[in-house]
């Protein structure tokens, strides 16, 4: 293989590394959009996600619109600059299509609710945003907020498979770049 072409695939493993990365962000059609938010321990009880508040990870809730139901949950963890990592709370399931949407929250055991359980909200097309947002508000029965004990763990291990599989594609990319351009320097 010439040096040109080498080359050449380097760079398009790399533009192909990109687009698979680019491809983790949501795209919605004019009929469809998506339910977003978070389950957070609500130390005032007020059931409004206030600064300061933290999220809770692996709170399980349905949605539901006559002919499809899912189960999906809360985001597990997040790591952030400092390396600490911590459940961030958030969610927002895939497309969905347009229209009333029922959202039943599962409580956790040790909690009680600050908002209510069962929520309908509309999914809003092209025309509103695509977004909507809603939140449940988490209250331990046991333990404490001030204190900083909750019942759920707010650490834990999950990976995004398309994150993962895009920096695999780009670590292997790198390596063959590294590779070829060892190679080429042995041979001059």
């Amino acid at each position: 293989m010439t040096r040109k072409i080498r080359y050449l695939s380097v760079l398009l493993i790399c533009v192909l590394s990109l687009f698979s990365v680019s491809a983790i962000r949501a795209e919605y059609g004019p009929e469809e959009g998506s339910i977003r938010g978070a389950a957070f321990l609500d130390s005032n009880r007020n059931g409004v996600m206030d600064p300061g508040e933290e999220g809770v990870g692996w709170v399980y809730f349905t949605i539901s619109n006559g002919e499809y139901s899912h189960l999906y949950h809360s985001e597990w963890q997040t790591t952030d600059k400092a390396g600490n990592s911590y459940a961030t709370g958030y969610f927002g399931p895939a497309p969905l299509n347009k229209g009333w949407w029922k959202v039943t929250f599962h409580v956790p055991e040790g909690y009680v609710a600050t908002t209510p359980t069962e929520q309908t909200v509309n999914v809003p097309g092209s025309e509103g945003g695509h977004i909507a947002e809603i939140y449940l508000g988490l209250y331990p029965t046991t333990g404490g907020v001030a204190g900083g004990v909750s019942v759920l763990p707010r650490t834990g291990a999950t990976v995004n498979p398309i994150v993962l599989g895009s920096l695999a594609l780009l670590g292997v990319g790198s390596l063959v770049a590294l590779g070829l351009g060892l190679s080429a320097r042995r041979k001059r």
